[in-house]
């Protein structure tokens, strides 16, 4: 109750705030309209508020890409592969907690890592920790589970290692990058409610409003406040969670600003989780919504974050930027089982629950300048970028002094553990990190521009810190690299470029948790090396890309020993296309497929395949608009069979999913609008297993519902 009155306050003073500037944005629209037309000098107000409209024909994608160092970069300007999801997607793709792992996945290159409550996804076979997502171009804001979409206007997910472009990640995820683009205040003013349905009984009501004031609409803010509580579609597995964003913007002459606030709040009873093997032979898949924690498992947290981007135009030709962030989250009740496991091949299983409240901080920033300048017959697009991370934690730890065992097939708990009398360990600190870096680019285009050349360099310095009794930090590491990127493009036509590029990208160094056998060693980070060649296609109502890319790695699991540490490396060499736009006036689509082939260089495992990653991966999804009002569309999900663990030893056969859709919008008197959206996921209530790694498999989820009703005032 005293977290909820908390958010009610925050709401109240947000709400209220909106509501002040709403009536002020029309104060200086209404009276002053006119004379404003006859004194002021509004163009470049109206380019910089025009950029939802750069939207491919069906309007799934958007052309521009927030590359970090390199600022805005249209799709057909880089060589190396982009995809930036707008809101109908984002729409299409709405799901209790887990929206924006169904709407990366739009994507051939991302899959899913399997467990629905994480949102973490792989990209080219790489998995990416949503602790390394970026959230307005700053990493390390966002939670691993839960990730609210309702303030975010476009999704851009760069494939292969990009920390040339984006900086380092805390955690090291060089695969690829998912940077959430938050939604801006808009010229008109709104003010949007929207209830949706989804599950068994879950419920959510969100409110969205937003206002430009100022003489010229300088100013802007977005308010988004979003509150659900219900059962999803899971056996008794409950979700509540309440959030305010607000984004106070500013756009004049020379500079532009965004300061972004958020608070969100979680409590998640029964989180579905994945289930181990345990050794033994994988059975067949149980009923979708089977869920194997205890009713009384819950992750409770909240987060605060704040953002702040500026860019100052120096001259014509320069710029100058600025990127912050803090983020705090604290678990402050996180009861769990982290791995199920099997005991038999009836599909029983048992399970040790664990308490493991953590709490951290992130601070982020980041700084530099880019412009062009004029060379003989080529311009240069240069670009200097300095970075810094940090973060710190710690935690509690109390583990079950029993367990309990259940049944996959009938949800039954057959022996319980009680959460009373829990006595939890003193707190303790985990460990920090700090990254920093240099990046300096040179993006050089000929005057006819047919060529374009892209070099790069980037200086990474990492430190690690560890805790060895939890209160000092008596154990510490440093690594530096500087790596070398360069990508080439050339233009056959007006509308076909071929690409190049070689990217490097520094990951993580760790400390082993201490669950295995050689607990508390440090590993070194890995260093990413890709090689591509593909080609972008752009007729303006269709467009894609093709690539054949290789990317290589160290590859670190736990051998039969327990003992986790390099062994030898990896190689995933793979194909991709992607296609989207509009293949005739009532019919758009976009959809891809990826062949990947991951394997194991070196130690006892060499030439078998990399755990939990499929060679096939495809999903189209094709979108019918039957009149201005209604839209019907169908995505359709193929994953390839993959092993669980590195000696390939079990695997899970192949799966697809069909989810079906259809929305009615109707524009209404006054400017007002009604939407009513009907989504049902895995539409034929398909049973099948989602490969994890580490000879774990989870759920997908059953045939499942999302109802909503939206309104535009």
């Amino acid at each position: 109750m005293k977290k909820y009155r908390k958010l009610c306050k925050k709401s109240l003073v947000l709400c209220v705030t909106g509501g002040l500037f709403l009536s002020v944005g029309k104060a200086y629209a209404d009276p002053q309209e006119e004379k404003s037309m006859d004194e002021y000098v509004l163009p470049a107000v109206t380019i910089q508020s025009e950029r939802t409209e750069e939207v491919y024909a069906g309007g799934h994608v958007a052309r521009e890409n927030s590359l970090g160092a390199m600022g805005d970069t249209d799709f057909m300007d880089v060589p190396f592969n982009t995809l930036t999801l707008t809101q109908k997607s984002i729409a299409q793709s709405k799901q209790a907690g887990n929206t924006l792992v169904q709407l990366a996945t739009m994507d051939p290159t991302v899959t899913t890592a399997g467990n629905r409550t994480y949102n973490d996804v792989r990209i080219r076979g790489f998995y990416i920790s949503p602790h390394d997502y970026y959230l307005n171009g700053v990493s390390g804001m966002l939670s691993q589970s839960s990730i609210p979409m309702n303030f975010v206007e476009r999704v851009e997910i760069v494939s292969g290692p990009d920390t040339l472009l984006h900086g380092a990640s805390m955690n090291g995820s060089v695969g690829g990058s998912i940077n959430l683009v938050p939604k801006v205040a808009e010229d008109q003013p709104r003010i949007t409610f929207t209830e949706t349905f989804s599950g068994k009984s879950h419920y959510e009501h969100a409110l969205d409003l937003g206002a430009r004031f100022g003489r010229d609409k300088q100013w802007g803010v977005r308010i988004n406040v979003d509150a659900a509580d219900g059962n999803t579609e899971f056996h008794h597995e409950k979700m509540a969670y309440h959030n305010i964003f607000m984004n106070l913007d500013y756009r004049g002459s020379k500079t532009k600003a965004q300061l972004l606030y958020g608070y969100r709040y979680v409590n998640q009873t029964a989180p579905t989780f994945s289930l181990s093997l345990n050794g033994h032979d994988l059975p067949a898949p149980p009923s979708g919504d089977a869920n194997f924690q205890l009713p009384w498992s819950r992750y409770r947290y909240d987060n605060n974050i704040l953002t702040l981007s500026v860019e100052h135009e120096l001259s014509k030709d320069w710029q100058a930027f600025f990127h912050a962030g803090y983020h705090d989250e604290g678990w402050n009740s996180c009861y769990e089982s982290y791995y199920p496991r099997l005991i038999d091949d009836q599909g029983n299983f048992e399970a040790d629950m664990e308490e493991v409240p953590i709490a951290f901080w992130r601070l982020s920033f980041d700084a530099g300048v880019r412009g062009k300048v004029k060379a003989g017959a080529l311009t240069h697009h240069l670009a200097l970028r300095m970075d810094r991370m940090s973060e710190n934690g710690g935690g509690q730890d109390w583990f079950g002094s029993n367990t309990y065992r259940g049944n996959i097939y009938d949800n039954s708990i057959t022996r319980h553990t009680t959460p009373e009398g829990v006595a939890l360990d003193p707190w303790y600190y985990s460990g920090a990190k700090i990254l920093s870096g240099v990046t300096v680019t040179d993006r050089l285009v000929t005057d006819d521009e047919k060529w374009s050349f892209l070099l790069g360099l980037r200086y990474q310095n990492e430190k690690v810190f560890r805790a060895h009794d939890g209160k000092d930090y008596t154990d510490s590491h440093s690594t530096s690299a500087v790596s070398p990127n360069f990508g080439v493009m050339y233009a056959l036509n007006p509308v076909t470029k071929v690409y190049a590029n070689y990217i490097e990208g520094l990951g993580r160094g760790y400390f082993v948790p201490k669950r295995y056998a050689n607990g508390g060693e440090y590993l070194k980070p890995q260093m990413t090396k890709q090689y591509e060649a593909g080609v972008k296609w752009d007729t303006k109502k269709l467009a894609g890309s093709f690539s054949i890319f290789s990317l290589e790695q160290e590859n670190a699991y736990a051998d039969a020993g327990k003992v986790y540490r390099y062994h030898g490396r990896r190689q995933n060499r793979g194909a991709q296309v992607t296609v989207f736009g509009e293949v005739s006036p009532k019919w758009n689509l976009i959809g891809g497929l990826m062949y990947l082939q991951a394997k194991q260089k070196g130690g006892v495992n060499d030439g078998k395949d990399i755990p939990a990653i499929p060679q096939w991966n495809a999903t189209l999804t094709a979108e019918y608009n039957a009149d201005p009002n209604w839209t019907a569309y169908g995505r359709l999900t193929y994953t390839g069979s993959a092993y669980l663990t590195s000696a390939n030893t079990a695997k899970v056969p192949e799966w697809y999913r069909l989810d079906l859709g259809v929305q009615y919008e109707k524009p209404l008197a006054g400017g007002n609008a009604m939407r009513v959206g009907l989504h049902v996921f895995n539409a034929l209530n398909r049973k099948y297993w989602c490969a994890r790694g580490n000879d774990t498999v989870a759920l997908d989820g059953p045939r499942s519902v999302v109802l909503s009703l939206g309104y535009d005032f």
